[in-house]
């Protein structure tokens, strides 16, 4: 090898080891509220379960309505959790960093203490 071509490649690979330094990202998830999941839902019989069964198995909900017809008032009470990816990435000094969110909701309606019925959005 000429020494003009070795000085050439000592350079490239010189470079290639800096870039390797020079680039970093990662992602990282947080969790906000209650995870219900599938299983515990499916414990839920309207007409059956009782409100307090509910606040012993669920806890307290984040939100909760009432909602008043003709038949009376119901409760309408709602778990929400929210889920943030955070990425981010570098190269050099150019730096960037994305968040996206995704949510979901349980909801229980309840009447005179008993659950109507149950879903997840």
């Amino acid at each position: 090898m000429s020494r003009p071509t070795r000085w050439t490649f000592a350079l490239l690979a010189l470079a290639l080891v800096t870039l390797a330094g020079c680039v970093s990202g990662g992602a990282y998830s947080e969790y906000e509220g209650p995870n219900i999941g599938d299983r515990t839902l499916s414990q839920i019989e309207p007409n059956v379960t009782t409100q307090a069964w509910i606040l012993a198995v669920l806890g307290e909900p984040t939100e909760k309505s009432t909602v008043s017809g003709e038949q009376g008032d119901l409760e309408i009470w709602k778990w929400i959790r929210r889920k943030t990816v955070t990425t981010k990435g570098s190269v050099f000094v150019v730096s960037s960093k994305s968040k996206s969110e995704e949510v979901r909701t349980v909801y229980v309606e309840i009447k005179d203490g008993l659950v109507t019925r149950a879903w997840r959005d």
